[in-house]
């Protein structure tokens, strides 16, 4: 059986929860952003993508799929996966892996004992939708 993260838990992390939030937002928002920068105004994402943008002194990586893009910055293995029609859109698989790949939400990925679980309960829990 599941053991979830709990609600006293879940209310100490809220803080540290959605800046985490917030971050992932930025980030994905901005590296959309330059990815359709880099599509002509008639291309399709997936046929017409750019391999790669510079964001934020870095060079990423583009792996588009369907509605989503797979952005990856090699130099820092940090992974952002967004949705390419709504940037704000918080996946909690996602957000997930994006903390996992950042290397700066320990607290929010110590209380994530069961993974992708714990992260639905507590965007649950503190009330963060989708978008």
């Amino acid at each position: 059986m599941l053991q979830l993260v709990t609600d006293s838990q879940a209310a100490t992390l809220r803080p540290a929860l959605e800046n985490l939030v917030a971050e992932f937002r930025q980030l994905a928002g901005g590296l959309v952003d330059q990815l359709r920068a880099g599509v002509s105004p008639v291309g399709d994402v997936d046929g017409d993508c750019p391999e790669t943008v510079w964001f934020r002194d870095a060079t990423w990586y583009l792996d588009p799929h369907g509605q989503h893009c797979r952005f990856e910055d090699p130099a820092s293995g940090v992974v952002v996966e967004a949705n390419i029609y709504a940037p704000d859109t918080v996946d909690p698989y996602f957000l997930l892996l994006y903390a996992q790949t950042s290397g700066r939400h320990g607290a929010v990925l110590g209380a994530c004992v069961e993974g992708f679980h714990d992260m639905c309960r507590l965007l649950d829990l503190a009330g963060i939708t989708g978008g």
